[in-house]
């Protein structure tokens, strides 16, 4: 269209000419008629003046000729002045629709993150009820005789898990630390069977609220670390189950699961394995050897056997329940990830670089799907993929995977508009223009960047900056450690279990005694003297 416009423009600009060309011709031969046709009687009819009274009549149309082009010549600039104008606004109109691409994924960032603050707030009220419990249960008296807070007779014991164990040596490659929140589900304690200090039974039997109390102690005792309690505590409690439900019940398969992680703690892997051996055969009695918590028990189980350097052995058993996980869960499950994780670590001390990876790619695509790209599960699976690249020799793949983890960080903490760059790219600049002769040696760095707070990215970056060293890079790679140095990592006693509140040092330790007077209420309560 615009084409077409610019040649009529052209062709009327040319006729324009044309028509002007040909009025000044008029006018030359006018003239010349005029000066030949001076002396001649005017009242004597002659050639001239025919021709000029022609003349006259052509130059008159030559010169509506030439208006009438002049006004097609202004609607072509017109008609053109819109074109521009219309181009301008669907430029205008992309530009805003670019905008509201923005602004959506603007409020689509924003809804998720107040998600993610409802969710934190929901774990904050859970704790705030916790500590409200606790308070309420320092009004007991010497005989312990107060009002039921719970009826928790028919409720079952915790669900124990080992989900995020990891075995094996803890280097860089297969660092995976100990978690112990997966019993966020802690039982109230109810006082109700519990008379003059002595254990309520029925029959010789423990009463059911004995066994809950029992099983929280243990598992409180255990999160302090105080395995000298929580062992004979959960012998105690494992035996009473025995005497009430027999020893082929789901509770006892159970304690059995907290009695291996009391001995787990302590690095007593054989105790462990038996125990679990035990709650394995229990479990697949009595749901079945294709249920989730068969699967979960052979998870266990696999783990401590890899604890204890028999990775073929746990082999089999961490794939089985990576078998039932699917079935049950469905192969995008976020516990299908966690299962193959393990398995990953698992091939990865005996040397099966190729099935680690695999593995690894499986998990973070789960995680990114299910948990998103800024999920530390993600972030640490993305570093776990890296570091069996490196031992591929896969490097640039490896470099790829932690400057994305250190992108999206840097996007996360400033935003994609921000005029800063990635902490790498910094790194490569100085790298580069140190190789010109161009680097100024007085700018060292920042004194900390806050997103390097996470470990799984202070990790990435620390990889990072191994990996620039081994391929030469030398300046990026002591930018990069000066700024791990200079960056102020949260302690590793700093976590909060998930049923406490973060408190000051006071407030913390007037929770701590405030829970061991309630606790030892209770095992005085119970007939023991600990």
């Amino acid at each position: 269209m615009a084409n077409f416009e610019e040649g009529l423009t052209t062709d009327l600009k040319t006729i324009q000419q044309r028509i002007t060309s040909l009025r000044d011709e008029h006018n030359n031969c006018s003239n010349t008629i005029e000066a030949n046709s001076e002396g001649v009687d005017s009242n004597e009819p002659s050639l001239s003046k025919e021709i000029q009274i022609q003349l006259n009549e052509n130059m008159e149309k030559l010169l509506d000729n030439e208006n009438d082009v002049s006004m097609l010549l202004m609607v072509a600039q017109l008609l053109h002045a819109a074109d521009v104008q219309k181009a301008k606004s669907r430029d205008a109109e992309k530009l805003l629709i670019e905008r509201n691409d923005w602004l959506v994924e603007e409020l689509a960032e924003t809804q998720s993150r107040l998600q993610e603050s409802e969710r934190i707030n929901g774990q904050l009220e859970e704790e705030v009820k916790h500590l409200r419990f606790l308070d309420t249960t320092k009004t007991i008296r010497t005989d312990i005789q107060s009002s039921t807070l719970a009826d928790e007779t028919s409720r079952p014991l915790a669900i124990d898990t080992l989900q995020d164990l990891g075995f094996g040596p803890e280097d860089d490659e297969n660092d995976i630390n100990h978690s112990r929140n997966n019993h966020h589900a802690l039982l109230k304690l109810s006082f109700t069977d519990l008379r003059d200090g002595q254990p309520n039974c029925v029959n010789n039997n423990p009463s059911p609220n004995r066994l809950v109390t029992l099983n929280t102690l243990v598992i409180q005792y255990m999160k302090d670390g105080r395995y000298d309690i929580a062992g004979p505590l959960g012998k105690q409690a494992l035996e009473d189950l025995i005497n009430v439900h027999g020893r082929n019940h789901p509770d006892v398969a159970t304690m059995m699961n907290l009695l291996a992680m009391v001995y787990r703690d302590q690095q007593k892997y054989k105790e462990a394995a038996q125990y679990l051996e035990d709650a394995l055969a229990i479990r697949e009695s009595c749901f079945g050897e294709n249920h989730q918590t068969t699967a979960a028990n052979l998870n266990n189980l696999a783990i401590v056997l890899g604890k204890r350097g028999k990775f073929k052995e746990a082999e089999p058993l961490c794939r089985r329940a990576l078998k039932i996980r699917e079935t049950v869960l469905g192969e995008d499950h976020v516990e299908v990830a966690r299962q193959l994780t393990n398995l990953g670590l698992l091939c990865l001390n005996m040397g099966k670089y190729e099935e680690v990876e695999a593995c690894h790619k499986k998990a973070l695509k789960i995680y990114e799907a299910k948990l998103g790209t800024d999920d530390p599960n993600t972030i640490k699976t993305k570093n776990n993929l890296a570091s069996i690249f490196l031992k591929l020799g896969k490097y640039d793949e490896a470099e790829s995977l932690y400057k994305q983890i250190l992108t999206r960080a840097h996007e996360t903490q400033f935003g994609t508009k921000h005029d800063s760059k990635p902490i790498w790219k910094i790194a490569e600049e100085r790298e580069e223009k140190k190789q010109k002769g161009e680097l100024d040696t007085s700018l060292v760095g920042p004194v900390s960047v806050p997103y390097l707070e996470s470990e799984h990215i202070l990790s990435a970056l620390t990889k990072l900056s191994a990996l620039y060293r081994k391929q030469g890079e030398f300046e990026a790679a002591d930018y990069l450690e000066n700024v791990a140095v200079r960056t102020k990592t949260p302690e590793e006693g700093s976590r909060v279990d998930s049923h406490f509140l973060t408190t000051s040092s006071n407030e913390d330790s007037r929770v701590r005694v405030a829970n061991t007077g309630i606790r030892s209420k209770l095992l005085s309560a119970l007939g023991f003297n600990i």
